[in-house]
């Protein structure tokens, strides 16, 4: 009996052991099973990487914080309904596939209503497109060692030929910069028909004496330093062989511009 008693432990024992170590397989989805990415709520490395993607298609255009709040959910739903997908504001998988493809559509650009010139020469915006020519200097080894953190510079609108000043904020791949007074957020804006946009200008950038051609956007994106400007965020400016934070690559629109200011 208790030689029974041993085998029947024995064989328990046995099995307790084999099953400790078989493989544990995964719970599998069944067809047609949503599967969550990202949701509103949610926080972590993921979320800024989220925010960062969005900020470049031209969809978020806030500070990145690591928190998946109602500003995202917002953007993404803006990107799912241009992108032709379920605007619920969730990053699922298929809203993920598209989001970072190289098929993802960028948010359109409003229309700018551009300075006209009229035959005596000025423009609709109050200013005289400007004769000069900027030099292109390279990013790299040059503009960025002239143009540091927390420098300011004027800068000279090619069509309009409206000056302002701006205070350069940081970025390493190009010039985050941002109006340095609230009167250079106006006459900045001035340039533009009255409304942001990411629409690429030619400028020229007016560095230790120098004249620099470049390229900006419009866009208030981002973090910020300046408080009283009433630009909530910054923008971007372009020389020649700068690039994008986010791609690492040259802009092909940004470069037409350095040679439009350069009288190319």
């Amino acid at each position: 009996m208790q030689t029974l008693q041993r085998k029947i432990m024995m064989t328990i024992m046995a099995v307790v052991i084999l099953l400790s170590f078989a493989p544990i397989q995964p719970m599998a989805l069944a067809e047609g099973d949503d599967y969550i990415v990202l949701k509103e709520g949610d926080e972590g490395d993921d979320v800024i990487n989220l925010q960062s993607r969005l900020m470049d298609l031209g969809y978020y255009n806030y500070k990145k914080t690591n928190y998946f709040g109602g500003f995202t959910k917002k953007a993404l739903a803006a990107f799912q309904k241009e992108n032709g997908l379920s605007s619920d504001g969730v990053l699922g998988q298929k809203t993920f596939d598209v989001l970072y493809s190289n098929q993802a559509k960028r948010k359109p650009v409003k229309a700018v209503v551009k300075p006209r010139t009229s035959s005596g020469g000025s423009s609709s915006s109050g200013g005289r497109g400007t004769s000069k020519k900027g030099q292109m200097l390279d990013w790299w080894k040059t503009v960025s060692k002239m143009f540091s953190k927390g420098e300011t510079a004027k800068v000279i609108d090619v069509e309009t030929g409206i000056e302002f000043y701006v205070k350069r904020y940081g970025g390493t791949n190009h010039a985050d910069c941002e109006p340095k007074t609230k009167r250079d957020m106006e006459k900045m804006k001035k340039t533009r028909g009255g409304e942001w946009s990411w629409e690429r200008r030619a400028i020229i950038v007016k560095i230790d004496g120098k004249y620099i051609a470049a390229s900006c956007n419009g866009q208030p994106h981002g973090g910020s330093r300046i408080k009283d400007n009433g630009f909530n965020g910054h923008f971007c400016i372009h020389f020649l062989n700068s690039k994008t934070h986010i791609h690492d690559a040259t802009c092909p629109q940004h470069q037409a511009m350095v040679r439009k200011a350069a009288g190319k």
